[in-house]
């Protein structure tokens, strides 16, 4: 491990957590993801009606949205934050639940939170086909049982192993 200094500003810090989810100290963000330190993280699920919206992910389609939690932010604040940078203001996120650390987490506590919009606003959400997939909740758990591999790890692992999304 080496030792690197802190500039002021120059980094965002997360909170460390134990196994408790309770915070312990705080590190610069590129510390906390190179050590594989557990930390908080939040995810977006954008829904309406039987609607689901995901989005293009490194490892596959993903929560709409996900962000690290930033040190001194609630759950709420965070998810309001980045539901205002995806020009989701208006919609109030209703927490899920939390799912633990572990590999398919990326080591984080991850909280779910879900956002209701209109079917107008998911449609126009979901035109950049490219980028986004919009299914209905037995095409999201069928394609999570049989089509795993096209999903992130994350989402396998809240549609599978948890019983967060119903």
């Amino acid at each position: 491990m080496r030792n690197r200094p802190l500039l002021a500003g120059a980094h965002s810090l997360l909170e460390v957590v134990d196994a408790r989810n309770r915070p312990f100290c705080r590190l610069a963000a590129s510390l906390v993801r190179e050590q594989r330190l557990v930390h908080r993280e939040i995810c977006l699920v954008v829904e309406s009606g039987p609607h689901i919206l995901l989005a293009a992910g490194p490892q596959g389609w993903d929560f709409f949205a996900r962000a690290p939690v930033v040190a001194g932010a609630s759950l709420l604040e965070s998810a309001e934050a980045l539901a205002g940078e995806r020009d989701l203001a208006s919609c109030r996120p209703c927490e899920l639940g939390t799912l633990p650390p572990c590999p398919a987490t990326e080591q984080a506590f991850v909280s779910l939170f879900m956002l209701r919009v209109t079917p107008s606003r998911l449609l126009l959400l979901a035109e950049d086909a490219a980028t986004r997939l919009l299914l209905d909740q037995e095409e999201f758990r069928g394609l999570a049982r049989h089509g795993g591999e096209l999903l992130s790890p994350l989402v396998r692992h809240a549609v599978l192993e948890s019983d967060l999304l119903g």
